[in-house]
C-alpha cells in the first residue's frame, strides 16, 4: 500500500505520497452539515467524493475509520426552528434524520460514525478553558477569543501572509485584541437554558465544535481532513490553531484534502444565494448512480457546473447498454485494474478513471473473442463498482 496513492495536500500545496500515521488504519474526518434545511447537490457532491475516496482506500487494503460531525448548534438552526415552531435541538434532530436518509439514497455508505456536536458542550468548555490557561485565548464581557497572534502558524493552510490576513478580519468587534481573532465562546444562548459555562450562559463558537469532536475520537493527529475549499479560511485554519495549541502535536492533520464547488449559472450553489437544488428534488429525475457518475466526472479539486448532469447521464446510459451484454457470471480471473489504479493513485483522478472504464467497454463491444470481451467489460464494471457506481443497475 505504501507509496501507491498520492494526494494533493492543501497544507503543503503539492501532491504527496499518502502515508497514514498507523497503517493499515486510516482516520478520516469530513466536515458535515449544519442541519438547518435539506441537503442540496452542492453538499451531495462533496460527500460523494469523500465516499468514493474512502471506498478506494478500502480497495487498496486500508482499514478506514470515517468520522463526520453534524453541526446541530447554530444561529441558522435556531432561526429555522423558530419559524417552524420547534425547539432548536428537536428541529435539528428531524433535519439530521432527513440528511442521513439522503446519504443512503446517494449510496454514501462508508461513514463509520456520525457525531452531532451538541453532546460535546462539556468538551468544548474544557478545551476553551485549556486554551485560556495556556495563554492562547482571552476573555472580555462573556466573550472568549482565540488570540491568533500567539499561534505562529496562523495562515499556513491558506498560504496567507500577515499582510494578507489583515485584509480579511474575522467577526468585527471592539472586544477583540486583533482583527483575526475568532470567538471560542459567546454570551448568547442559542438553546435556552442549556449551556452554563465559567463565563456565564452562552454558546460555543463554530470552530471549537469540530475540535471538541475530533480530538476525543481521533486523537491529537489523524490522516485526512476533508471539506469544500471555501472552508480553508477561516474554519480549517481555526481548527489547526485550536488543536495544535491544545495538544502540542503538529500537524494535527497529515493530509488536507479539499473539494471544489458546484456552480449553477456561474454562481456557487448555496442556501444564502437561494439557488439550491435539493437531493430529493434531483432524485425525482435522475438516479443516484447518475449523480455519482456526474460528480466523479470532474476532478475533485475543480469547480464544476450543474449543467454537466445531462452529459453524465448520456455517458452512463451508453456504458450500461454495453455492460448488460455481460451481465452473467464474471470471468474466473480477477479483472485487471492496473490502469484504473494508476489514474486514481495520481491525486484521485476520477475523470480519467471513468474514461478508462468507457474505453474498456467500447473495446469489449468491438472484441470478437468472447472471453476477451467479457474480461474487458468486467474490468470496467469492477472499477466503477469500486467508486460506488453500478453499471448493471437500471
Amino acid at each position: 500500500m505504501a507509496g501507491r496513492l498520492a494526494l494533493y495536500n492543501t497544507l503543503s500545496g503539492r501532491k504527496e505520497p499518502f502515508r497514514p500515521r498507523d497503517p493499515p488504519h486510516v482516520s478520516m474526518f469530513v466536515c458535515g452539515p449544519t442541519v438547518q434545511s435539506q441537503m442540496h447537490l452542492g453538499h451531495a457532491r462533496t460527500y460523494i467524493i469523500y465516499d468514493a475516496l474512502a471506498r478506494y482506500l478500502s480497495y487498496l487494503g486500508y482499514d478506514v475509520f470515517f468520522l463526520m460531525n453534524i453541526t446541530d448548534i447554530d444561529e441558522t438552526i435556531t432561526r429555522a426552528a423558530g419559524k417552524a415552531g420547534e425547539e432548536p435541538l428537536e428541529y435539528a434532530s428531524r433535519v439530521t434524520a432527513s440528511f442521513l436518509a439522503d446519504l443512503k439514497l446517494l449510496k454514501v455508505t462508508t461513514i463509520s460514525r456520525f457525531e452531532p456536536v451538541s453532546p460535546h458542550i462539556d468538551q468544548m468548555i474544557a478545551q476553551v478553558k485549556s486554551l485560556v490557561s495556556k495563554g492562547f485565548a482571552y476573555g472580555d464581557g462573556g466573550w472568549i477569543y482565540f488570540d491568533t497572534a500567539k499561534f505562529r502558524r496562523w495562515g499556513r493552510l491558506s498560504h496567507q501572509s500577515k499582510e494578507d490576513l489583515a485584509l480579511r478580519p474575522l467577526e468585527l468587534s471592539p472586544n477583540k485584541r486583533h482583527l483575526n481573532d475568532f470567538a471560542l465562546w459567546r454570551p448568547e444562548t442559542l438553546v435556552s437554558g442549556h449551556w452554563k459555562s465559567p463565563w456565564g450562559l452562552g454558546s460555543p463558537g463554530w470552530h471549537i465544535q469540530d475540535t471538541a469532536v475530533t480530538i476525543p475520537i481521533l486523537g491529537p493527529q489523524y490522516d485526512i481532513h476533508g471539506g469544500g475549499y471555501e472552508l480553508v479560511y477561516p474554519h480549517h485554519e481555526a481548527e489547526i490553531a485550536q488543536a495544535e495549541s491544545l495538544t502540542g502535536v503538529e500537524p494535527v492533520v497529515r493530509h488536507w484534502v479539499h473539494t471544489g464547488l458546484l456552480n449553477t449559472e456561474g454562481q456557487k450553489m448555496s442556501k444564502s444565494l437561494g439557488n439550491i437544488v435539493t437531493v430529493r428534488d434531483a432524485l425525482k429525475s435522475c438516479s443516484a448512480d447518475e449523480l455519482r457518475f456526474c460528480f466523479l466526472s470532474a476532478h475533485y479539486r475543480e469547480d464544476m457546473a450543474l449543467s454537466g448532469v445531462g452529459m453524465a447521464r448520456r455517458r452512463l446510459k451508453v456504458m450500461r447498454k454495453v455492460a448488460r451484454q455481460f451481465s452473467g457470471p464474471g470471468p474466473g480471473d480477477r479483472p485487471s485494474l492496473v490502469r484504473f489504479e494508476q489514474f486514481l493513485n495520481n491525486d484521485f483522478n476520477t475523470p480519467r478513471a471513468l474514461r478508462w472504464a468507457e474505453d474498456m467497454l467500447r473495446a469489449a463491444g468491438r472484441e470478437k473473442d468472447s472471453k476477451k470481451a467479457r474480461d474487458l467489460a468486467w474490468s470496467a464494471m469492477t472499477g466503477m463498482r469500486v467508486l460506488g457506481v453500478d453499471l448493471l443497475d437500471s
